[in-house]
């Protein structure tokens, strides 16, 4: 009896041994995943008449979290994440891209409806501005400036210097890479 009572105890000693590290690690995951969760990240203020709709053309394949970054000259790009980009169709047959500092959003597209949408990019492009603003791909290459038409072919997806245009009702995003 006494040894049954003795190894009881060790077996209790072991026990909290390797309770207490653990219950030590799991409380540091729990308060660090609520430290993420509830972190001082601000969401971006967008202006509803260009903020995507639920029922806009793309679909999320990875977080594509919308964050505008601005460039080291004072325009801002709407970004967006990778996506993937559903076959809806549109009511407009061109979109034409508008670049204004002092204007919110900084980049946007008027289309031939007289719609005014939102412009969102990948992280690739940057901005530069000056007598002349353009947006430059991931590669220093030019893409857009003020007035760069857009237009929407009859069963393909447009292109803009090359890089895929996935076409929205409330948006066009414009991808480094094809979805």
């Amino acid at each position: 009896m006494m040894r049954e009572v003795h190894s009881r105890q060790r077996y209790t000693r072991r026990t909290m041994a390797l309770t207490r590290p653990s219950r030590t690690l799991i409380s540091v995951l729990i308060l660090g995943a609520f430290v993420l969760g509830c972190g001082s990240a601000t969401a971006p203020s967008q202006s509803p008449a260009v903020a995507p709709s639920l029922s806009a053309a793309p679909s999320p394949v990875a977080s594509a979290a919308q964050s505008p970054l601005a460039s080291a000259t004072g325009i801002v790009l709407q970004r967006t994440g990778p996506i993937g980009c559903d076959a809806i169709g549109v009511d407009y047959k061109s979109a034409t891209i508008k670049i204004d500092a002092a204007s919110d959003p900084d980049v946007w597209a008027e289309t031939d409806t007289g719609k005014k949408i939102a412009v969102t990019w990948t992280q690739g492009f940057t901005a530069t501005d000056g007598s002349a603003p353009v947006i430059n791909g991931p590669n220093g290459e030019e893409v857009a400036r003020d007035g760069t038409v857009i237009d929407v072919l009859a069963g393909a997806y447009p292109r803009l210097a090359g890089y895929f245009v996935c076409l929205g009702p409330e948006a066009l995003y414009v991808l480094e890479t094809d979805p």
